[in-house]
């Protein structure tokens, strides 16, 4: 029988959720971004356009922390949706 987790073990988990799901979404538009640019790989120009326009901005912890603060919200709320 599972133990029941504490709320720092509950945010740490959360956390960890967040961070996976920002991780997860940055490495999708990565993929699309070198996807881009292998369309362009004979044209440096719209090679260096396209790596501008589609290379996505790593997410700061600030950003990390609105993420898990949406999933902890879920966590807390004591709403019953039938």
């Amino acid at each position: 029988m599972s133990q029941a987790k504490n709320p720092y073990q509950i945010r740490t988990d959360v956390l960890a959720m967040a961070k996976e799901m920002l991780d997860r979404q940055y490495d999708t538009n990565m993929s699309l971004a070198h996807q881009a640019m292998d369309l362009y790989k004979d044209n440096a120009e719209q090679a260096l356009e396209a790596w501008e326009k589609y290379v996505p901005k790593m997410y700061s912890p600030e950003e990390l922390k609105e993420q898990a603060e949406k999933l902890y919200s879920f966590v807390c709320t004591k709403e019953v949706k039938e």
